[in-house]
């Protein structure tokens, strides 16, 4: 039992070894995923966000805590927006106020992600 243990700590430390500081590390998924449940609300531009896309607006300022993270989340939200024409940009660019959620991500078709700290 010992021994697994030991292999398990390896295991971890070998892993935060061999992850990159300063690299991104959230993903296109975890990003577009965040604002899924939004979709209703960002393409009618009215009414109030539900409750599970707040609470995704919320968790893409937890998943984006590095510059580089902000950068590849705007990108992809960026470039999600634009295959969906339907998505309203006041609708957009107002969901965090409407979620009462402060975020560090703009969410919008026409923003430079690279100029986000």
């Amino acid at each position: 039992m010992k021994g697994v243990v030991i292999a398990a700590v390896v295991v971890v430390l070998a892993m935060l070894v061999l992850v990159e500081p300063g690299h991104a590390m959230v993903t296109c998924q975890q990003a577009v995923s965040s604002v899924t449940p939004c979709l209703q609300y960002l393409t009618s531009g009215s009414g109030t966000p539900p409750v599970a896309c707040c609470s995704g607006v919320s968790g893409l300022r937890q998943l984006t805590q590095t510059t580089e993270d902000r950068r590849t989340a705007c990108q992809c939200l960026m470039d999600a927006a634009n295959q969906n024409q339907d998505i309203k940009e006041a609708a957009a660019a107002g969901l965090p106020v409407a979620c009462r959620v402060q975020i560090n991500v703009p969410i919008s078709r026409s923003v430079d992600c690279n100029n986000i700290e």
